[in-house]
C-alpha cells in the first residue's frame, strides 16, 4: 500500500514535540517499510513489462 505525504506529515505531526525514542524508531520503520514495498512493487511492474 502506497503511504501518500499527506499521510506521512500527518504521522509525523501527530508525534509529541519530544518523541520517544520507541517512537521515533516506529516512525522511521514505518516509512522504511512502506519505501520498501513501494519499490518491491516497481521491480516487480518493470519485471513484467519486461516479460511482455
Amino acid at each position: 500500500m502506497k503511504e501518500s505525504a499527506d499521510t506521512w506529515v500527518e504521522k509525523v505531526r501527530s508525534l509529541p514535540a519530544k518523541p520517544s525514542r520507541e517512537e521515533a524508531e516506529a516512525l522511521i520503520h514505518d516509512v522504511y517499510e512502506s519505501a520498501q514495498k513501494e519499490l518491491d512493487e516497481q521491480r516487480a511492474q518493470a519485471e513484467l513489462e519486461r516479460e511482455e
